[in-house]
């Protein structure tokens, strides 16, 4: 039997919206999984810098961020091979270089960083004639990296309220790590055992709530998405 015009115009346009919603649960899982991750990944290792500290040992845990990428990529591959594989269009597409970009630029900052603050400074503090270059702050930049990457996904998704909070909150909270002003209050009113800890813990606050709120929770809207 011949289908009418109309008929076949419903199939289409028909087809053409379960492949947009395939589409927004599959971008929508991408970033709820990397948001899970990355906000189990900052409680790890904020628990480990805290036990580290508590027995007198160097804050080792942040070495543990170096494993983050591989653990949200052996996740999304073990889910993919549980569900069907979903179309890639454009919007999928860009979020997932928008973020792969954000990994590699802070994976790469994070190594040279690390080493310029342990092994460069420590040789040329070695050398007194040689004037000691500032260490270079870590958190502030990786934030603010995150909160652009928060606001180009807000872009991408047409989400106003997730550029704004990209923006302003990457701001306020890059500018209070590198000021320092929440360590300054606890040098105030406790001990400096806090205040270190608050040093080693404060950048997986930081990380945890723009997880939350810029991978999470996007991630959930788009999953939910009718």
């Amino acid at each position: 039997m011949n289908m009418t015009a109309e008929r076949s115009l419903e199939i289409i346009t028909e087809q053409i919206a379960q492949s947009r919603k395939a589409v927004s649960k599959s971008t929508g899982q991408s970033l709820y999984v990397a948001g899970f991750c990355t906000m189990a990944m900052a409680m790890a290792v904020a628990i480990v810098n805290i036990i580290a500290m508590n027995n007198g040992f160097t804050p080792i845990g942040h070495l543990l961020w170096f494993l983050l990428p591989v653990i949200i990529w052996l996740a999304m591959r073990s889910i993919n091979k549980k569900q069907a594989h979903a179309p890639v269009n454009l919007v999928s597409s860009l979020v997932g270089k928008t973020w792969w970009t954000f990994a590699a630029l802070v994976l790469g900052f994070f190594i040279l960083a690390s080493l310029w603050n342990v092994l460069i400074i420590r040789w040329l503090s070695s050398d007194p004639t040689v004037i000691v270059s500032q260490q270079v702050a870590i958190t502030p930049v990786i934030i603010l990296l995150m909160g652009m990457s928060i606001s180009i996904t807000g872009h991408i998704l047409k989400s106003k309220w997730l550029v704004w909070f990209g923006i302003i909150g990457s701001l306020v909270v890059a500018v209070g790590d590198y000021s320092g002003i929440m360590g300054a209050i606890l040098a105030r009113i406790s001990s400096i055992h806090t205040v270190g800890i608050w040093h080693n813990v404060s950048p997986c606050l930081s990380v945890f709530l723009f997880a939350l709120i810029g991978l999470m929770l996007p991630g959930l809207m788009l999953k939910h998405q009718k």
